[in-house]
């Protein structure tokens, strides 16, 4: 029978890494998922010893995390939706266009000036 290391696998530092990011309101949802199908896989790799027992902890806190901050995650996409909307029904946005304009058509003068482009 073949030897099963001790450390933790990769599925099980996936599985934590992918719980704590979560937390990232755009995609929540889908490291909430990859985490859970990562802690499940390794649980099953461990059960059947194919995967190190210590990966069993991380395993399991890369699920609770992914469980736990899923909604806290889709609180946060819809207050940054609201902000996002309310923000684009006001002339917040008119003016940070024409300011961003205005910044660009300057730079790219003082480029060709540097560059010895102008007359």
């Amino acid at each position: 029978m073949k030897e099963v290391k001790s450390k933790a696998g990769g599925l099980a530092k996936g599985s934590i890494a992918c719980g704590i990011c979560t937390i990232i309101p755009f995609a929540g949802f889908a490291f909430s998922l990859a985490a859970i199908i990562m802690g499940i896989v390794d649980l099953v790799k461990i059960k059947n010893g194919k995967s190190g027992i210590s990966g069993k902890k991380l395993d399991i806190t890369g699920i609770v995390l992914a469980v736990i901050l899923l909604p806290v995650s889709i609180v946060l996409f819809w207050i940054f939706t609201g902000i996002i909307m309310a923000a684009s029904n006001s002339s917040i946005w008119s003016e940070i266009g024409t300011s961003l304009s205005s910044l660009g058509g300057s730079l790219l003068e003082l480029i060709k000036v540097k560059l010895g482009f102008t007359r």
